[in-house]
């Protein structure tokens, strides 16, 4: 008999294991709570449906409703005390204690089971006497027992896997979500920052004097004129308004920088050894404002401008959507070397930063003798 019992538990475990575990799955498609409970009492009431109808189909008879209604409660309050008390408590903490734990779980579930058995068959609503075959009765409870607690495993382990990684993927998107925040957060400030610079400066005030100096050059420094009005181009550029993405044409760029080359050759009588190249199409892209001028105007104030054999090295280049600025300098041999505090390559890298993440790289050759600064971005 005992043999027979065990045939019958093994086929009706591989068929109504599988019911709890295509709840799980439902479970993990749907989280809403109500959703939940409905699909949990769905999964219980088909899985003691398989049980019921393999128990018939193998013995040829059912048992009084009583007995299943208080087996099937014993059963499955022992698959939710063990997956939501007793193995979250047991998790992680020494083996003795789970061990203890789950010979405290088999007491407990073993002495309910007889003591419900013997009460209703004292009621006469069932047709299961304990006493009869005390032996095969408590092998059967061992085996509901382990079989159950399986279940309540695999439920378990299952609910822990999908809580661990919805916990991972709200880091990740935390993590994302604050590397946004604070790229967006440097790019205000850099916009405050600059902002800050140009308040400074009253541009009425600034372009009236410069117009004045210009009016006045005409008639008594015809030569100043020129230079004057170059200035004043630069430095309407510099405070002029950007549109909303705080860029401005590359065009509108190159032009300053022309403009800033210019400047300095009528400062130092058209001495300065210096070339610019510009190769590809510059068509409609757009880049921050001062970028590329911070580069040039970092050349002026460390380069030899004057050395005939090694003359100053401007290079753009534009292949589609990528650009290559490249300044190439001696560096100018003084008797008190400037030291340089960096503030301005620092700002440089910080507006990279905000405006193109991940989509530029930089490379400063720096010895004793060059300095070659190349800049790639894609606009």
């Amino acid at each position: 008999m005992i043999k027979q019992y065990y045939v019958n538990a093994n086929i009706v475990c591989v068929y109504s294991v599988l019911t709890p575990i295509f709840g799980i799955m439902i479970f993990n498609e749907n989280t809403q709570s109500s959703k939940f409970y409905r699909i949990s009492i769905l999964v219980w009431l088909l899985f003691i449906s398989y049980e019921i109808l393999f128990s018939y189909l193998l013995t040829g008879q059912f048992s009084t409703i009583f007995d299943y209604f208080t087996s099937y409660t014993i059963n499955i309050s022992l698959f939710y005390v063990n997956a939501l008390v007793v193995l979250p408590y047991i998790y992680r903490r020494p083996i003795y204690i789970g061990i203890l734990a789950i010979l405290l779980e088999l007491i407990g579930y073993t002495l309910v089971k007889y003591g419900i058995a013997l009460l209703c068959l004292q009621l006469g609503q069932s047709k299961i006497n304990p006493l009869a075959a005390p032996l095969n009765y408590f092998i059967s409870s061992v085996w509901r027992f382990i079989y159950f607690m399986g279940i309540s495993i695999g439920y378990w382990f299952s609910i822990n896997v999908m809580a661990q990684r919805k916990e991972i993927t709200d880091l990740e998107r935390s993590k994302l979500m604050n590397q946004l925040n604070t790229q967006e957060l440097e790019k205000k400030l850099m916009d405050s920052d600059i902002a800050y610079l140009k308040a400074q400066i009253n541009p009425h005030f600034l372009f009236n004097t410069l117009n004045f100096i210009y009016n006045s050059t005409i008639t008594t420094a015809p030569a100043l004129g020129k230079p004057v009005l170059l200035l004043s181009d630069v430095m309407r550029y510099a405070l002029a308004e950007t549109t909303a993405d705080g860029k401005v044409e590359l065009a509108d760029e190159i032009e300053q920088i022309n403009t800033f080359i210019t400047l300095y050759q009528y400062r130092f009588d058209e001495n300065l050894k210096i070339s610019f190249t510009i190769n590809g199409q510059i068509g409609a892209h757009k880049i921050l404002p001062l970028l590329l001028l911070t580069l040039v105007e970092n050349v002026f104030k460390y380069a030899d401008l004057k050395n005939e054999e090694h003359p100053v090295k401007i290079d753009l280049q534009m292949e589609g959507n990528n650009l290559k600025f490249t300044t190439w300098n001696k560096k100018l041999k003084r008797k008190r070397p400037v030291i340089s505090k960096g503030i301005g390559l620092k700002n440089l890298k910080s507006r990279l930063d905000a405006y193109y993440p991940n989509t530029y790289k930089t490379n400063i050759i720096d010895d004793d003798d060059i300095y070659i600064f190349e800049l790639e971005i894609i606009l």
